[in-house]
Parts: C-alpha cells; structure tokens; sequence
C-alpha cells in the first residue's frame, strides 16, 4: 500500500510542475544585438541584402560568430492569410570575419518570378546564443 501511495504522489509532483516552459538561458548571459538596418536591393533576378554587424553600447560585440538568414517564400496566387504565422526557412549560415566587422554584410540570391519573398536575419554568438529576428524585407517578385 505505501509503495503504491508512493508511486502515485511521485507521479502527480511530475506531472503538476511549475514555472514557465522555456528553452534553458545560460545564466548571466547577456542576449546579442539585434540587427536592425537589414535592406535589399533587386536587379534582374538577382536579390541582394545587406547590413551591417550591429553594436551594443556604441561597440561591437567581440564575441559575435555569424548571422542566418532566413526566408519565407509563397506563390502569390495563393491567398494571403492575414493570421497565419510566416514560415521562415534557414537558408543561410554567414560566419563573421573579424577583419570584417566594420563593413557591411551582403547575401545574394537568384529569385524566382511568382512570389512572394520575406526575408530576415538572426546574428549569433561563439557561445550558442541567438539574437531576435531583424527587421523584415517584404516583397512580390
């Protein structure tokens, strides 16, 4: 009977938990910039965005490693669902040269004709931590 009782309150302290459900945050761990000037720019059929390594307090962050890009791409015959949540999908990993840091970064990519394009960018560091989401580049192609 105890065993049973044991087995049976062991079961409800798992299953009833508390605190919020999140991925675990390295403790002390400041998040990195976020880039915010991301711009494009179209000739032919040929994208380029660019955009520059951001900066915390005035200074770049020394532990920087890369940005991902990521894209959402839909026909536009489809119909445009105002509440549905855009589908991004990884299609870029730009490590950071640290002899770089000053300039501007660019991704280039051939397009296709019909879509509607979304695109955005995360910058990460040597430590795993992710930045949020850039601004949004938007646009029918």
């Amino acid at each position: 009977m105890k065993l049973k009782f044991s087995i049976l309150i062991a079961i409800i302290i798992l299953l009833c938990g508390c605190g919020r459900k999140a991925l675990p945050v390295p403790p002390g761990q400041k998040p990195p910039p976020t880039v915010n000037d991301l711009n494009s720019s179209i000739e032919g059929d040929v994208l380029r965005l660019t955009w520059t390594v951001p900066e915390a307090n005035k200074r770049i962050v020394s532990n920087l490693d890369g940005f991902v890009v990521y894209r959402s791409k839909k026909m536009i015959s489809e119909s445009d669902c105002k509440k549905c949540p855009v589908l991004f999908k990884r299609i870029a990993d730009i490590p950071i040269e640290k002899k770089d840091v000053s300039k501007k970064i660019t991704y280039k990519e051939t397009l296709a004709k019909g879509y509607r394009y979304i695109y955005k960018v995360t910058v990460y560091t040597n430590t795993g931590a992710s930045g949020k989401d850039s601004n949004y580049i938007e646009f029918d192609h």
